[in-house]
């Protein structure tokens, strides 16, 4: 478990983290949306002990101190593929040394390669022979190479095709089952994340939200469109928690004839996309509730949420 507390971060007057209080469960797959410059590089570059130290504000698996065998278990993989000038298998046994593994080089070298579908000729390439997009797929195998307890993924699909973040997709869980890493991945590539996220986060105006961006919306536009008049009014967004809304219309605020335009299932959730006053909001049932209410793509319902949903953002 890693955990952030009071983590703040500006550059000059510009505040880019703001978290109060954050919780990252190594073991399983985390995911985090935001836009440009939200400071998503910059919360995995904290994370990876690559801008000072923060050890008063984050703690890592009940430490706030690591020993650097403890660091090299969080790895981090740069947006831009960074490689050493040389060839490729030298680039894999230098980051292997480095990290103190001195045996089953060839083993762990293939592994990765079958995963990501590299043809093993170009391990006798050098770096600056490779395209943009085998660069990126050696750099992800070098660090899969290493088995790491934890991976912090900085846009990690950016150059690769349709086929090549399927593999990438293939190779995070596979990793995850076999040696039980754990993956925080910062992305734009939504429907690479929605197809791993096992926890999603969206960072917005420096704030961690627990849910990505499909219920965010411009304050005072969802106040007009859905006649909610007791919202407070001094911030320019609203971010309304998809686990906490329900499907009838028990709670203060009602949105009614909501029509439903898409299902999918993530872990024992069932989340529900729908579709009102040109706005697209999301809900979360568990199983137990969706077979309860029997929703079907094309139902119309009614949502209600209460404060304790609301986020108000800047």
């Amino acid at each position: 478990m890693i955990k952030i507390q009071n983590l703040n971060f500006s550059y000059g007057e510009r505040q880019i983290l703001n978290i109060k209080n954050l919780n990252l469960d190594t073991d399983k797959i985390t995911i985090l949306m935001g836009e440009n410059g939200s400071g998503k590089s910059t919360l995995l570059q904290i994370l990876a002990f690559l801008k000072g130290d923060f050890s008063q504000s984050v703690s890592y698996w009940g430490k706030s101190k690591l020993t650097n065998d403890e660091k090299r278990q969080i790895c981090l993989l740069f947006a831009e593929p960074t490689l050493l000038n040389r060839s490729v298998r030298d680039n894999f046994i230098f980051a292997l040394k480095t990290h103190k593994i001195q045996a089953n080089f060839t083993e762990r070298i293939r592994e990765v390669f079958a995963l990501l579908n590299l043809d093993e000729s170009l391990l006798n390439k050098h770096s600056s022979e490779l395209s943009s997009g085998q660069s990126q797929k050696i750099a992800f195998g070098i660090l899969l190479s290493l088995r790491a307890r934890y991976y912090l993924l900085d846009e990690p699909t950016a150059f690769l095709d349709k086929s090549a973040s399927l593999l990438f997709k293939r190779a995070i869980l596979a990793l995850q089952k076999r040696y039980k890493c754990g993956f925080f991945i910062a992305s734009h590539d939504k429907v690479f994340l929605d197809s791993l996220a096992q926890r999603k986060l969206y960072l917005h105006s420096a704030e961690i939200l627990e849910f990505d961006n499909t219920n965010v919306f411009d304050l005072a536009n969802f106040r007009a469109k859905f006649k909610i008049k007791n919202l407070q009014n001094a911030l320019n967004k609203i971010a309304i928690n998809p686990y906490k809304i329900k499907a009838d219309e028990s709670l203060p605020y009602v949105i009614k004839n909501a029509k439903i335009i898409a299902l999918r299932q993530r872990d024992e959730f069932i989340f529900v996309r729908v579709v009102a006053n040109d706005e697209i909001l999301e809900l979360a049932l568990l199983q137990a509730e969706f077979k309860r209410v029997n929703l079907q793509i094309g139902d119309f319902i009614s949502l209600s949420f209460d404060d304790k949903a609301l986020k108000f953002l800047a």
